[in-house]
């Protein structure tokens, strides 16, 4: 690793990872790191995308704190929580969070949401958590066999790279798969991408690319919220083959669409997606 891969020091990301409790919870493969906001009976567990880690729900999950226990974990083969063993599966991601969440939140209703990765990881636990989940939450899931959008090729990094040319490409790759609005992109955000792509030990795609997800959810009772974002470079002009998709093998789900955004929603409009899970947990009561 040379020192053009070296992250810069981001005290944005530092000051808001103080504000959780960091709990690293044994399972049978090794830890799990969470991040943790809030208390209470109520239960929300928000799960990241691919090349990711809890900074995904960064500018979403301490905004929920005062709404129940909010738990964001490094999934598995993903940050500081430890790697499943091969072959990697989605069941075999799901199973150690269940163990560690059954630790965290030992009582109450349990909602699970998953972005992207996540939500295919999502469903998988959602089937493991049984009674205990009160609703799931797909955030542009992959897993559901449905046509990709095409898009431009990301940015590759190498070792010849400056330091800027690195950055640069993390820039690059953000405007291309994650946000609508290239303005968004500040410090953090490329600190996120930066320091989640140097963690990961895990390949998504191979998972996400299956239908996986479709299968699970006819095991899930709960009822289902699909969100989506209006300009996801992923799901491109697919999503009402998703919500069909999602129509068939759910035994009821509702559909959200949040304009004005691109994949990476919970960055890119923070607001919308705290305003939906603020009202899911709400209507616990």
């Amino acid at each position: 690793m040379t020192d053009a891969f070296t992250p810069d020091p981001c005290a944005d990301y530092d000051e808001i990872s103080k504000t959780a409790n960091i709990i690293d919870v044994p399972t049978s493969i090794g830890n799990v790191r969470f991040h943790q906001w809030g208390g209470g009976e109520k239960t929300l567990v928000c799960l990241h995308g691919g090349y990711g880690t809890w900074a995904h729900w960064i500018k979403v999950a301490p905004s929920l704190a005062t709404f129940g226990n909010i738990l964001v974990p490094d999934m598995p083969g993903f940050g500081a929580s430890a790697t499943p063993p091969e072959p990697h599966t989605a069941q075999g991601v799901a199973g150690p969070l269940r163990e560690a969440i059954e630790k965290l939140a030992e009582t109450g209703p349990i909602v699970v949401t998953g972005f992207s990765f996540g939500g295919v990881i999502a469903g998988h636990l959602a089937s493991l958590l049984n009674r205990r989940l009160a609703r799931l939450v797909l955030v542009a899931p992959g897993g559901l066999g449905a046509q990709r959008a095409p898009m431009a090729e990301l940015v590759k990094r190498h070792k010849h790279m400056s330091r800027d040319e690195v950055v640069m490409a993390h820039q690059k790759n953000l405007e291309i798969l994650m946000v609508k609005d290239p303005g968004c992109i500040d410090p953090l955000a490329l600190y996120i991408q930066e320091t989640n792509t140097l963690q990961h030990r895990l390949k998504s795609r191979p998972i996400s690319a299956t239908s996986t997800l479709r299968d699970v959810l006819s095991k899930v009772q709960a009822p289902v919220l699909g969100i989506f974002a209006e300009h996801d470079a992923v799901v491109g002009e697919y999503l009402q083959e998703r919500k069909d998709i999602l129509s068939e093998v759910c035994e009821s789900v509702d559909f959200a669409v949040v304009p004005e955004a691109g994949h990476w929603v919970m960055w890119e409009k923070p607001q919308a997606m705290i305003g939906i899970l603020r009202s899911v947990l709400e209507d616990l009561d």
